[in-house]
């Protein structure tokens, strides 16, 4: 390392960079300002040939770390965060909520890679990981944070991935902005960098493109489907390898688009890799989505997968995938084909006249990619090297420009706006770095452009700091009281009147009402009550921004809504999924329905009416039971407990008690007759005999946990363990979960008598209890009490029942429908089906979602 010093110099700032510059991979860049170092981004090198590891050293000799700020999670961003961490344990690390959970998904991916390369030492461990993740502090966009003193960080919108963010750090000694990976063009995942007029005094950006123009991106998608459609129409496979972060989701997007549109056949695409779990935490995240696909993941839609579209299950053969007869489409990583399904895929493909892979990011110049590429060239060498061997290249080539960088007219727009008189050119190849830098500064000599090299150092003196823009909020309502869904009106009123036509993030609300920041929980609860609220609605192309509504759109939210029968269907199923009812009457006249049930008697009385009464605040009907037992279904209870003993049964109404007489007594009747009370509520007397049916649901009562509720609880072995902090319960939640058949659909923190618990959410309770012994080993893992949902996600359920039917050739006459105390789905068909093919279609469906399928 050396110094680039002039005599004379001041020095406010120093900048020294550790890697990612002039070359793509490894960005980390070290920051003096006031006593305090930071470290910008802690990046990989991905190439074979090159160290790895940017040159950390220099931390040490600089005098250690105080705080490292996260752009986004590539991996040339965030690669090496748990050797960085672990050697700085006190450094906490900021980035936006999407990405901290996007890098625990890609790091974990990464020890898997580390694991399987038996002749390198891995560069760090399970632990280390951990023990990073709990040291980042998550954050929102637009929300100043005071992370070390007389230093402020602001987050913005940087396009390019969901989750990116650009960084605006204010200290004493002057301002400072870094772009990390940016894209000022929307996407169809994401919109494109947003940042109000900062006035910073330094500015480093990224210069990927700095020396091209884009092809635009309408003609370049519709360049993409035209080609899936001329080969998939001649039978051929198409492999599109793709970056499992970002670019997969856009591929995606496109392709079901054209599938809507009919633009494109209806042919299996298949998702491979970890795309599927970066699916899963794009779907988990909805308000740093587009406007359209967030808002279509909060109806409760899913953003990716539809018939055709489909994730390959880990125990998939994808050779078998491959040799299956017809076209199909293959997304999947890695994006440059240095390894994952992708490499596996094109392993057999290029091999094959009747296929083709099309390229469609950035391929470093090493890698198998780059090869394929250099073909579009090069007719004459048609070879690839992967995984160690050279094949040859039979199979079509194609590239299409779909990048998620901004290009040289982006970057010069975004540097325009921000006029720092200090810029810095990182993130680009020596040849694009230096001649945008010279055509940068001819354009204004006013600036002073810096083209930084690895292990450079660049002193900066600040004459005089810029002018900040005031961000203070000055009216501010001072509310002691936390905020409610009866606040919104008045919050609502006084928006208007202050702050007419703006918008801000929940953090700036919370600052509105209460007059200062509130902590995260605090956000995460106001933020759910502005999303339903008639008074307020996220902006059209940033979710995570709120305006306030005008007088006419509260009225109209505020209008009693006129339910149709499907929409009552829907809410009942949402909000009595616990109850086990058969049938529902509708009386529109008096804007009541009534639930029939094989046995009233035995519900919760109490959570009934708590469940009607919110049923009837949120709809304006009102919601009964039906008195009248099922006594057919009662009858076929008493013929299961006791068969062909049962010779006489007789049932009174008043006493709500049922007598049988049977043959032979046996010992186990106490308990036939316990049971059929726990199922029923009515008593049972055998023989003329009335034992206290009771007893059984007595003893459940006084334990005050449902017999049900010790099924779905799981309790840690060590009692007086204490639970681990949230963000890495969830990280071992998932990796225990990581490669397993089924997938926890959503992880949720209740409470009950007994404090706090964690509730796992699968497609329904049945396939959650088949792993019992794995929920209770995280259990004594993390120390927190886990309990399986009751509920069925029945979203899911019909999807799956269409799409096997649809496998089959099964035509549908109506939409499917889900009994609930039976937890089955029946399924009418068009016309008379194969009943091996409904067998096939039901077994199959059991396996996947624990609940079983009749066909009428």
């Amino acid at each position: 390392m050396y110094y680039l010093f002039k005599k004379g110099y001041k020095i406010h700032m120093e900048f020294i960079f550790l890697g990612g510059a002039m070359e793509i991979g490894a960005s980390s860049i070290y920051v003096k300002a006031g006593g305090k170092r930071f470290l910008l981004d802690s990046g990989i090198r991905q190439s074979g040939t090159k160290d790895p590891l940017p040159d950390f050293r220099t931390i040490q000799e600089q005098g250690g770390l105080d705080a490292v700020i996260v752009s986004h999670a590539h991996m040339d961003h965030i690669g090496t965060l748990p050797i960085i961490s672990k050697a700085y344990p006190n450094a906490r690390i900021y980035m936006t909520v999407m990405t901290a959970e996007l890098t625990r998904v890609l790091l974990y991916d990464s020890l898997k890679i580390m694991a399987h390369r038996e002749d390198e030492i891995p560069h760090y461990t399970e632990q280390d990981v951990l023990d990073m993740l709990g040291r980042v502090t998550p954050m929102r966009y637009q929300a100043e944070l005071s992370i070390l003193e007389d230093v402020r960080l602001t987050l913005y919108p940087a396009g390019h991935i969901a989750g990116a963010a650009c960084a605006c750090l204010a200290t004493e000694e002057g301002t400072l902005f870094y772009s990390g990976d940016f894209a000022a063009f929307s996407q169809r995942t994401i919109e494109g960098i947003h940042v109000p007029k900062l006035r910073p005094d330094v500015a480093i950006v990224e210069t990927t493109y700095g020396n091209r123009l884009h092809a635009n991106r309408q003609v370049e998608e519709r360049r993409l489907v035209e080609l899936v459609r001329e080969c998939t129409a001649c039978g051929q496979k198409v492999l599109i390898p793709a970056f499992a972060l970002g670019r997969s989701q856009e591929v995606l997007l496109i392709l079901r688009a054209a599938m809507q549109n009919e633009e494109l056949p209806s042919v299996p695409v298949y998702v491979d890799g970890m795309v599927r779990d970066i699916n899963t935490v794009y779907t988990r995240n909805p308000t740093f989505l587009k406007n359209a696909l967030g808002k279509r993941i909060l109806r409760g839609g899913e953003p990716f997968y539809t018939k055709e579209i489909q994730p390959v299950a880990p125990s998939q053969n994808r050779e078998a995938l491959l040799e299956t007869k017809g076209a199909a489409v293959i997304v999947s990583s890695s994006g440059m084909l240095t390894g994952g399904p992708s490499m596996q895929y094109a392993k057999k493909l290029v091999q094959s006249e009747d296929a083709c892979i099309i390229i469609t990011g950035y391929q470093d110049e090493e890698s198998p990619g780059r090869q394929l590429l250099n073909l579009l060239e090069n007719k004459e060498e048609r070879k690839i090297t992967l995984d160690g061997t050279t094949i040859p290249v039979k199979c079509r080539v194609e590239q299409v420009g779909l990048s998620a960088h901004g290009d040289k007219s982006e970057i010069t727009a975004l540097l325009e706006r921000l006029s720092a008189r200090q810029v810095f050119l990182v993130h680009g190849n020596e040849e694009t770095v230096r001649e945008y830098g010279k055509e940068l500064a001819m354009a204004d000599y006013r600036r002073h452009v810096y083209l930084p090299e690895c292990g450079q150092a660049y002193p900066v003196e600040i004459r005089k700091k810029r002018q900040q823009l005031d961000n203070t909020l000055p009216y501010t309502m001072q509310k002691t009281t936390a905020f409610t869904a009866k606040d919104a009106p008045l919050l609502w009123a006084y928006w208007r009147e202050h702050y007419s036509g703006r918008r801000f993030p929940v953090s700036q609300i919370a600052v509105i009402w209460h007059g200062r920041q509130q902590e995260e929980d605090v956000l995460q609860q106001m933020q759910g009550i502005l999303t339903e609220s008639p008074y307020f609605s996220p902006n059209m192309r940033q979710l995570f921004l709120f305006e306030a509504n005008n007088e006419e759109e509260v009225e109209k939210a505020l209008a009693p809504k006129e339910w149709t029968m499907q929409d009552l269907e829907l809410l009942v199923q949402e909000h009595f999924t616990a109850f086990p009812y058969r049938k529902m009457g509708y009386y529109q006249d008096r804007h009541e329905i009534v639930l029939l049930f094989d046995y009233p008697d035995s519900i919760d009385k109490t959570l009934f009416c708590e469940r009607a009464a919110a049923f009837q605040e949120s709809t304006g009907w009102t919601i009964s039971v039906n008195p009248s037992m099922n006594h057919t279904a009662a009858g076929s209870l008493l013929y299961a407990a006791f068969g062909s003993r049962l010779q006489k049964t007789s049932y009174y109404v008043d006493k709500k008690q049922y007598a049988v007489t049977i043959s032979g007594e046996e010992e186990n009747d106490r308990e036939a007759a316990e049971e059929f009370y726990r199922q029923t509520g009515w008593l049972l007397c055998i023989n003329g005999k009335c034992p206290d049916s009771r007893n059984a649901a007595v003893r459940t009562a006084a334990n005050q946990i449902p017999a049900q509720e010790l099924e779905y609880m799981f309790t840690p072995s060590n009692a007086a363990m204490q639970p681990v902090e949230q963000n890495l319960a969830f990280s071992c939640i998932e990796q225990s979960f990581a490669g397993l058949p089924d997938q926890i659909e959503k992880k949720s923190i209740r409470q009950d008598e007994r404090g706090k618990y964690l509730e796992f959410s699968f497609v329904s309770p049945m396939v959650g209890l088949r792993y019992r012994e794995e929920i209770q080993r995280i259990a004594d893992q993390i120390g927190w009490r886990i309990r399986i949902a009751d509920k069925v996600n029945q979203n899911t359920l019909f999807q799956r029942i269409r799409m096997l039917c649809a496998e089959q050739g099964i035509a549908l006459a109506k939409n499917p429908s889900y009994i609930p105390d039976r937890r089955v789905v029946v399924v009418k068909t068009a016309e008379a089906a194969d009943t091996e093919k409904q067998a096939a279609v039901a077994e199959t469906f059991q396996k996947q979602t624990g609940c079983g399928c009749e066909f009428g």
